[in-house]
């Protein structure tokens, strides 16, 4: 395997192969998954790794691999406390079905909920992240992959059929030098993934719920924003209900809103540094900056109008958008109180 990450490396001229060797295994994991029934059908791909595999190619690699849990609607008539134990019950059979991938391609993973060494929890099982473990041969000692799984969500746009790539496109000298290596992490990957609006609108929603600042959130909107010639203003209303939900859902984002709003208003959000290192490609940087202006003039906004929506007043507001809003793909589960 060193052999086939090491001429990758050369071939394509990354100097990160430690990365390259991460990216070979969760291409390997996608692969199980797309071949497994019940996790295509239950589950839908999201996130960055989702975004460079699906949408924007290898511009920079991502070192996670994120779900959502496709029938929302499923949960509109049971107890918070008949929704923790069906979600119980259900990270177990996820986890056994990721214990029994991992076996096959030689990766430590143990399906065992008291042990945080490969299983977090979070918001009474509405989240799970699954560590999943590997000797590094080009790190020479452990790393691992996180699988994370969002149960709960408020989904604005129907899911696609998405084609998964990885870095390798039609490389003869790969495919004879490492013909099994190449035909496993060339293949493409078909599996049900966000639409990008929906990318976007979670990419925004991190921005101004996560804690600190990722310059990466801000370069994945910017080509978002870009490639697919989309303009922001236009899915205000989707970031305000998504956001608001999550700010509903869990209370330690409400606390980080408040940190990110201050950041705001200094406008000094966005500083580059060591993530512009690991960019693959070169950006128009002048484009970027002029984007950041008013990007950052946009999260201003919307960080006032939800800083304006009492804590109290967030259900109302949630109930207001779901009475008028006919073009939303799952409908908000307003019963959901803060964890």
């Amino acid at each position: 395997m060193k052999a086939f990450i090491d001429e990758v490396s050369r071939v394509l001229k990354i100097k990160r192969n430690d990365l390259i060797e991460k990216d070979i295994i969760l291409h390997k994991l996608l692969l199980a998954l797309s071949n497994d029934d019940f996790f295509c059908r239950h589950f839908l791909f999201k996130g960055g790794t989702c975004l460079i595999k699906s949408y924007l190619g290898y511009y920079r690699f991502s070192e996670d691999i994120d779900f959502t849990w496709r029938n929302q609607e499923g949960f509109d008539n049971i107890s918070q406390k008949g929704v923790r134990r069906y979600l119980s019950k259900l990270i177990d059979d996820v986890g056994k079905t990721f214990e029994n991938f991992c076996k096959k391609y030689n990766l430590d993973f143990i399906a065992d909920k008291s042990d945080r060494r490969y299983v977090e929890l979070g918001g009474g099982n509405k989240t799970v992240t699954f560590k999943v473990w590997y000797l590094s041969e080009i790190l020479k000692h452990e790393a691992f992959v996180k699988i994370q799984i969002n149960f709960v969500e408020c989904l604005k746009y129907k899911p696609i059929t998405g084609e998964l790539r990885s870095l390798l496109s039609d490389n003869k000298e790969l495919e004879i030098l490492f013909p099994q290596e190449y035909m496993d992490y060339s293949k493409r990957i078909v599996f049900p993934t966000y639409d990008i609006k929906e990318i976007l609108c979670e990419k925004v929603r991190s921005i101004l719920t996560r804690r600190g600042v990722k310059a990466r959130d801000f370069v994945d909107v910017y080509l978002i924003s870009k490639e697919y010639n989309i303009n922001i203003e236009d899915l205000r209303e989707q970031i305000m209900e998504k956001t608001l939900f999550i700010l509903n859902l869990y209370q330690k984002y409400r606390k980080n809103i408040e940190e990110k709003q201050k950041l705001i208003n200094s406008k000094e959000i966005f500083v580059w540094g060591v993530e512009k290192n690991l960019l693959l490609i070169k950006i128009n940087e002048g484009d970027f900056y002029e984007f950041l202006k008013r990007f950052t003039e946009f999260l201003k906004n919307i960080s006032d109008e939800l800083h304006a929506i009492k804590n109290r007043d967030i259900q109302k507001y949630l109930q207001g958008i779901t009475s008028h809003d006919a073009t939303r793909y799952t409908p908000t589960a307003k019963k959901w109180r803060g964890e």
